[in-house]
């Protein structure tokens, strides 16, 4: 659980953009996340039902690292949760 802990702390800062980008949405930021969704719904390591998801109740969720992609496709600094072969980059600072 602690290290589950950790883990949330460390990102707080992907998590808060991806809920505030969740709740306010701007065009931008849904077409990122759609597109993102998409080559996360081909993905092997997708969870459906939640067994590998950080927070109980957040799923869908990357089975890689167990964040929830409601939150982690809007965050456009959040990279795919599979560090050795990711699917999508964080998108470059403007």
């Amino acid at each position: 659980m602690w290290s589950k802990i950790k883990t949330i702390w460390k990102n707080k800062l992907h998590i808060l953009r991806g809920f505030w980008n969740k709740v306010f949405k701007t065009d931008p930021i849904e077409e990122m996340a759609s597109i993102r969704l998409l080559i996360c719904l081909d993905c092997p390591d997708i969870d459906m039902i939640g067994k590998k998801c950080m927070l109980p109740g957040t799923h869908p969720c990357c089975g890689k690292c167990g964040c929830s992609l409601a939150m982690k496709l809007r965050d456009p600094s959040s990279g795919c949760g599979n560090e050795e072969k990711p699917r999508w980059n964080p998108e470059p600072k403007k």
